[in-house]
């Protein structure tokens, strides 16, 4: 079918009206005056409103995977706050680490990049986060700075396998990358930025860390009982079997699914948390757990998928980044092109549209002869990606998990104070990063 003019025309002008959309709302976000859900669905519709796609098509865009995945989450650590347990464990915790901050600071970040490689990096905030949290309330410390921490070690551990991140998966099954190829390329890079965030954020916020936490709040914590905390056993017992599912499912998941046992990501978390509400008897229905439930981040997930799914609609993700790789036509200009081009963008829009562009443009790079194999563009991409969205606090969705998570405990973060705290250790992960897909080049190992 060929265009006439004034359909080009009217293409063009729905484009411009979808690009100015997005940077207004993203605009507002930043300007923290309007609650960002009901800007993110504002966006939403008046991306109707342009006609650049109809309702049908737009709930197409959302990625009900996480959505799923998100809403069992949030109800299985619903439980889990109401029986006590974040509490109970976050004594001990503190007990183990000697009720000191600082090696908090360190300790947790450091468990968020081990178990985000394996578990994914929703997962680990969804669970990590609310403990911390429980710490600062007993310990009397800024969260602000841990929970962030945590959030970029995430990221980053997350692009150490093929199953630590969406991007990745996309990557590999689209790509013929497997879990092994992630783990021997991205792995080392991984660890390597990863020690490097976290030295960052150790020096950044040492400081304020490194004080004695007061006699009085310290001979309170250490005179409540762990076991005190806990204020229904019944309703841990529920939540701990629920979570045990959930992530079993989670990393069986691809050995099940060769088996013929159809498990998606999102009834990982679905099923055990739908099986204790619908089963659970009086002690859980009296809870009424589902009116607990995070809301409000679960529908600004969802206005943000069609605002971004207009993005990708309209080519507008998969032109810039074409525009970027045309700068460039030497093997180590175009991957600096693909690497920073995908850093950035991945710092505001969501990564998995983005990363579908990437693999059309690793493909068509390839067949043109710019790189000698796809293996380099891959690890440049996943690496850029997954590091790029630490950079704001919708860069990626265990950001906005976090960030939502502190908004409800009343930690007041806002944009400035994410970027202030994130910025230099998402920027020295990359350049790492950066680095390390560099070397591999030179040593023509990937």
């Amino acid at each position: 079918m060929i265009e006439t003019p004034d359909g080009l025309h009217t293409m063009n002008f729905v484009c411009f009206l979808t690009t100015f959309t997005f940077i207004f709302v993203f605009g507002l976000m930043i300007w923290e005056r309007i609650p960002r859900m009901y800007l993110a669905i504002f966006g939403a519709v008046l991306t109707l409103v342009w006609g650049v796609f109809d309702i049908q098509e737009a709930i197409s865009f959302v990625n009900w995977e996480t959505i799923g995945f998100l809403l069992g989450m949030f109800l299985l650590i619903e439980i889990l706050v109401e029986s006590g347990f974040f509490r109970w464990l976050a004594l001990n915790i503190a007990g183990k680490l000697k009720y000191d901050p600082l090696k908090i600071l360190i300790f947790f970040p450091a468990v968020s990049f081990v178990l985000a490689a394996f578990m994914g990096s929703i997962t680990v905030m969804a669970f990590l986060a609310v403990v911390t949290l429980e710490l600062s309330r007993l310990l009397k410390f800024d969260p602000a700075p841990v929970v962030v921490s945590e959030v970029v070690m995430a990221n980053i551990g997350g692009s150490a396998t093929i199953m630590g991140d969406p991007p990745n998966i996309i990557l590999g099954t689209v790509l013929g990358f497997n879990f092994n190829d992630f783990l021997l390329h991205n792995g080392p890079i991984a660890i390597l930025s990863g020690a490097v965030a976290l030295g960052v954020s150790f020096l950044m916020n040492k400081k304020s860390f490194s004080a004695p936490v007061q006699p009085a709040a310290l001979e309170g914590i250490k005179n409540i009982a762990p076991g005190t905390q806990i204020k229904d056993s019944y309703l841990l017992t529920c939540g701990l079997i629920g979570m045990g599912f959930a992530l079993f499912f989670l990393i069986t998941k691809p050995w099940l699914n060769e088996l013929g046992i159809p498990i998606y990501i999102s009834t990982a978390s679905l099923l055990p948390a739908f099986f204790i509400l619908a089963l659970g008897g009086k002690r859980i229905y009296q809870h009424h757990f589902m009116r607990k439930i995070d809301a409000e981040t679960i529908m600004f997930f969802i206005g943000l998928f069609i605002l971004i799914g207009a993005l990708e609609k309209r080519f507008i993700i998969q032109s810039t980044a074409d525009f970027l790789a045309s700068w460039f036509k030497t093997s180590a200009g175009f991957i600096t092109a693909i690497f920073w081009g995908s850093g950035i963008i991945s710092a505001l829009v969501d990564n998995v549209p983005l990363v579908m562009a990437m693999t059309v443009i690793i493909k068509q790079s390839v067949a043109a002869q710019i790189v000698s194999g796809a293996g380099i563009l891959v690890w440049a991409v996943s690496l850029a990606v997954d590091l790029g969205g630490n950079l704001t606090p919708i860069g990626a969705s265990a950001n906005v998990v976090a960030y939502a998570l502190l908004e409800k405990s009343h930690v007041k973060v806002g944009w400035v104070r994410w970027l202030k705290l994130a910025l230099p250790q998402g920027l020295a992960a990359l350049l790492v990063s950066y680095a390390g897909v560099m070397l591999k080049l030179h040593l023509k190992f990937f």
